[in-house]
């Protein structure tokens, strides 16, 4: 009787931006895919899916670009996607919780 498996941090996060943002989480260990456009992002979060990610984090620009396809994820428990800039702070992370808060406890 073989042990059951145990997923590390690594292997249940995925990254999903542009070849020169996902590459320092490559190095790192993380599941990372590469996505210049919508196509791509169709193709990595498939992968992502089927490698059963429990995190995506998601650069922001391809994240505002397949926001239709994330959302026909979203009824499913995971994966659980969570957008990020590569280089400054953005209102799109902030929103999203504020969206999360209030679908689990009808206030902000």
């Amino acid at each position: 009787m073989s042990m059951p498996e145990k997923n590390s941090a690594q292997d249940l996060l995925a990254i999903i931006g542009q070849e020169d943002v996902v590459l320092g989480f490559q190095v790192l260990g993380f599941k990372t895919f590469t996505a210049k456009e919508p196509g791509d992002f169709t193709i990595a979060l498939e992968e992502a899916v089927r490698q059963r990610a429990a995190v995506c984090l998601v650069q922001d620009d391809i994240y505002n670009a397949a926001e239709e396809l994330i959302k026909n994820y979203q009824s499913l428990p995971l994966p659980i996607f969570i957008p990020f800039s590569k280089s400054e702070k953005t209102d799109l992370l902030d929103n999203l919780v504020k969206e999360i808060r209030l679908r689990a406890t009808g206030a902000f």
